[in-house]
């Protein structure tokens, strides 16, 4: 499969989510992690799709920093918070449709730290970062409804 048709599975899982955010997590061997996973509890600030993602790979066992040669896609670039997870995880390739921007526009106010600047700040290793299908993506944020309760 191709990195268009492993965002086409992040975008498609946004589109079902309560917040319009899909990820998965991509090895050699297909997808390890994803964010449609409800072993998280979802009233925490912590339940972005890509923690999700994460946690679920992890659940199957695997140990911190073991994630490298992973690809992570998402329907939206990652926020800071989980670009710190990317990072510490070792994720060698983040690929996604959104960005940060958009979600502010349509969803709710980022802190604007790009991934390409945060990852600037690791210097032994290189992070590869790739934006496909904005499109797509922008098109599930703009026409998202809420879709839990308050």
């Amino acid at each position: 499969m191709t990195d268009e048709d492993y965002l086409k599975i992040a975008i498609e899982l946004s589109k079902s989510a309560t917040y319009p955010y899909g990820a998965i997590i991509v090895n050699s061997g297909g997808i390890i992690g994803r964010s449609d996973s409800r072993k998280i509890e979802n009233d925490t600030p912590f339940c972005h799709a890509e923690l999700i993602a994460i946690q679920d790979a992890k659940n199957k066992k695997i140990l911190c920093g073991e994630l490298k040669g992973c690809t992570i896609y998402s329907s939206c670039e990652p926020c800071p918070m989980c670009m710190g997870a990317i990072l510490y995880e070792n994720i060698n390739k983040i690929v996604f449709g959104a960005r940060l921007e958009d979600s502010n526009k349509y969803i709710c106010e980022e802190v604007m730290i790009s991934s390409e600047k945060m990852a600037e700040n690791i210097k032994n290793r290189k992070i590869e970062i790739v934006n496909i299908l904005r499109d797509d993506a922008v098109d599930v944020l703009r026409k998202y409804k809420y879709k839990g309760d308050f």
